[in-house]
């Protein structure tokens, strides 16, 4: 007999994975190509790619940690025919090079590239002046700065040295300038060595509410942007949060720092050693009628406003230790606009000093008040040939002086005694005298012994 025909149910049962291994297929090769689309879309920089990003350097725009989407740069003039792509200012690129390694290895940070700011392309002359950045001759007024007037020089773009950008190079500085490692430290960055891009056009929507308002920037040009109050009252809190004392502000201070700035700006010289000038800090206070026991002086330059001041000295190598020194009593600060190889600048200088007291040994007072009982009791033995008329005619000169040593010495030695049981620090002239006693002691027992043989 002929074989049955299966029932549909039973066909059903035969034929359904191979329905399923079917759909599974189709559906791998449509994600498949939905994905490849996708890749090739960020690829091309249609679509956005997410970036980690870390680091203060490109705040306020940018936070300093978090993803943030960028359009990933195709470098192929071939390929920017088809679909324009093109690096231009104010656009906030990725990139990553040998310098960028190599200064991420020093910091151990587990990123790959900078991510700064196009400032100037191939063919723009830059200048950095005064706090500014000027390109092809126009001061930018940069809205997406941190600070204003915040643009300084580096070691590969120095202040008010014009230079040109080379062909297929960019200029970058991140939007926090005073932080900042960019083109003025690691010079001009390829086109070839940027990976993702945000064009500026496109900026403003997503991060304009965090920019400032730069319409006065150039209002402080060639002014100080730096608030002493503010910079004492921040430091103080510093100082007390370390159980020392809170600085008191000295005008005079402010008025040898400011002689020190001006040195300083003159002579190209900022060490405290002052060996081209020769005008320590010690010689400004002097010439402004202050003296302390201890003092120094930290300078930096820059248009620092006081916050900026602060964490800029408290991040410098030794400078946490000198602020919050516990032996300093007082402080003044001098922010002194000037120039400097013909290039504007300002010199930020700390004067700081205190008093401590000099705690003498019982036996060094004793020594000078045995000394001044000694003299005491032989000068009316030498007062007294002033009355032998023979003698002290034929040896006046000599009797004389004996008696004018004699006396100067006790005055010296009082005074100084005196200063000591005060616990007071010796006066310059009276460290002087002491010195200088050494040579009158000696004198003295040259007279002795020529007149004892009188």
């Amino acid at each position: 007999m002929p074989k049955k025909n299966p029932s549909l149910w039973y066909q059903i049962l035969i034929s359904w994975p191979f329905h399923i291994l079917f759909f599974v297929l189709r559906m791998s090769f449509l994600a498949g190509i939905v994905i490849a689309g996708w890749f090739v879309l960020q690829t091309i920089g249609i679509l956005t790619v997410k970036v980690p990003v870390t680091g203060a350097s490109m705040l306020p725009t940018l936070p300093e940690e978090g993803s943030v989407p960028f359009q990933r740069y195709y470098h192929n003039k071939a390929f920017e025919k088809i679909i324009p792509q093109s690096i231009q200012k104010g656009d906030i690129v990725v990139f990553e090079n040998e310098k960028t390694h190599k200064e991420l290895e020093k910091q151990d940070k587990d990123v790959t590239g900078f991510v700064k700011r196009v400032i100037a392309i191939q063919g723009d002359v830059v200048v950095i002046k005064d706090g500014f950045v000027y390109v092809n001759g126009q001061k930018k007024q940069e809205q997406y700065t941190l600070k204003p007037r915040s643009t300084f020089g580096g070691t590969e773009i120095q202040d008010c040295k014009p230079i040109k950008v080379p062909e297929d190079k960019v200029v970058v500085l991140g939007d926090n300038r005073k932080i900042s490692m960019d083109s003025r430290q690691i010079g001009f960055v390829s086109i070839a060595d940027i990976l993702f891009y945000i064009p500026f056009e496109k900026q403003e929507e997503q991060y304009g509410l965090k920019w400032r308002d730069a319409g006065h920037d150039f209002d402080t040009e060639h002014e100080s942007l730096f608030d002493i109050d503010l910079y004492l009252k921040l430091l103080n809190n510093e100082r007390v949060q370390h159980d020392l004392d809170a600085l008191n502000y000295q005008i005079k201070l402010e008025q040898s720092a400011k002689r020190r700035a001006e040195t300083m700006l003159s002579y190209n010289e900022f060490d405290s050693k002052a060996s081209k000038s020769g005008y320590t800090m010690k010689d400004a206070m002097n010439d402004v009628g202050y003296s302390n026991i201890v003092y120094g002086e930290f300078p930096m330059l820059g248009y620092y406003d006081a916050e900026e001041l602060f964490d800029a000295f408290l991040e410098q190598p030794g400078a946490r230790d000198f602020l919050l020194n516990e032996d300093y009593d007082e402080i003044g600060v001098s922010t002194f606009v000037g120039e400097l190889n013909k290039c504007p600048v300002q010199v930020v200088v700390q004067h700081l000093a205190g008093y401590i007291p000099p705690n003498y040994g019982s036996g060094e007072i004793a020594s000078f008040k045995e000394a001044i009982d000694r003299l005491k009791e032989i000068g009316p033995g030498w007062q007294r040939l002033t009355s032998y008329q023979e003698f002290y005619q034929q040896n006046k000169a000599d009797v004389d002086r004996m008696n004018e040593i004699i006396t100067i010495r006790i005055s010296r030695f009082e005074q100084i005694e005196k200063q000591m049981e005060a616990n007071k620090w010796l006066t310059k002239e009276q460290n002087q005298w002491i010195k200088d006693d050494e040579q009158l002691s000696q004198e003295q027992n040259q007279i002795a012994d020529k007149l004892n043989k009188q």
